[in-house]
């Protein structure tokens, strides 16, 4: 397989990449000319530099590809609408283009379980073992989200578009080692004391573990039947969030035990009073709360991955032992936790 992968210095992209070299596949990456590729380099991975937001980049990218993996992204509760839009529905336009265009035969896109979320001032989602046919939002209160459906619906709308044939996964609470963006901001908050349940504060998720996702992208891209289709991917395993938390933040040398739980309503009002006062101000630093933020502590979601394993052949190969167990001497081997506070 010829593969072209956008978001390969990232927490999942850079382990895709790993597991896609490690079986013999050749390689291409689009990177910044601002991102540490000593890794790629070492795996031998060919390098296109560019970014989302340079169209040229991203035609030249999947030239001589089999398969495109766009796994690169926008990925905030906070920013500008325009720019969610700009990197994550544009990019993705000009990319699947390019990708008809060169001849690629499948194209494999990242997308997120958050795409279902439900939420406002009255009630948050409570999603329990939903599959693929449940409906996108009627409308978001977020840009990130409603980017990241418009993007989904190009995906499956573009499949068979010459001879290209779609795939979108969204995978939920993806974790385990090499994660420099969410559990340092989850260690953060709990070593600051702010990290609270939110709503009832039983809540249950399924993970993701990188590795398990990694493979799963693989398998969508090599199974004659997940042209067209969507697939929710996680462990297979539903877990309390507040347990799942726990667990992590044990693995990266912190002891937090969740606490009393903030009423949701109050939590979603404060979020969106702080929301207001940073968009008056024209902050680019996100407020500590956001609307999205209360959402994931207070609602509860998992969903079913029946469909992958019928249709795809996927079983998660990572159980939740292991990967905590990886996980922890990835934040020992890091230099301790002091250390992944810095990311």
């Amino acid at each position: 397989m010829k593969a072209a992968v956008t978001g390969g210095t990232g927490f999942i992209g850079g382990r895709l990449v790993e597991e896609l070299v490690s079986r013999g596949h050749d390689v291409t990456c689009l990177v910044r000319d601002t991102s540490n590729v000593e890794m790629l380099k070492e795996l031998g991975v060919r390098l296109v530099h560019g970014d989302l937001g340079d169209p040229d980049s991203l035609k030249r990218l999947p030239k001589g590809a089999d398969v495109v993996f766009h796994v690169a992204a926008m990925v905030s509760d906070w920013g500008p609408r325009e720019d969610f839009f700009k990197y994550n529905v544009e990019a993705t336009k000009t990319l699947l283009s390019a990708a008809a265009a060169s001849g690629v035969k499948r194209f494999v896109h990242m997308s997120s379980s958050t795409v279902v979320w439900q939420s406002d001032f009255w009630s948050v989602h409570d999603l329990v073992d939903i599959d693929e046919t449940y409906p996108y939002r009627d409308k978001y209160n977020d840009s990130y989200n409603a980017s990241k459906a418009e993007a989904e619906r190009l995906v499956i709308a573009y499949n068979g578009t010459s001879g290209l044939e779609t795939a979108v996964i969204r995978p939920s609470n993806v974790w385990g080692a090499g994660d420099t963006v969410i559990l340092p901001r989850v260690a953060g908050a709990a070593k600051k004391g702010i990290l609270h349940p939110m709503g009832s504060g039983k809540r249950t998720v399924t993970p993701c573990h990188v590795d398990n996702l990694a493979r799963a992208m693989i398998l969508a891209a090599q199974s004659p039947d997940s042209s067209g289709n969507i697939y929710f991917i996680n462990d297979g395993v539903k877990i309390g969030y507040m347990e799942f938390l726990t667990k992590q933040l044990r693995a990266a040398g912190i002891e937090w035990k969740p606490g009393f739980s903030i009423p949701y309503k109050f939590a979603y009002s404060v979020a969106a009073v702080m929301e207001a006062l940073f968009k008056l101000t024209g902050s680019k630093k996100p407020p500590v709360l956001t609307r999205f933020a209360v959402a994931a502590l207070a609602g509860s979601r998992s969903y079913s991955i029946d469909k992958a394993r019928r249709q795809l052949g996927y079983e998660p190969s990572v159980p939740l032992d292991e990967g905590m167990a990886k996980l922890a001497d990835w934040v020992k081997l890091l230099g301790g936790t002091d250390e992944l506070l810095k990311f």
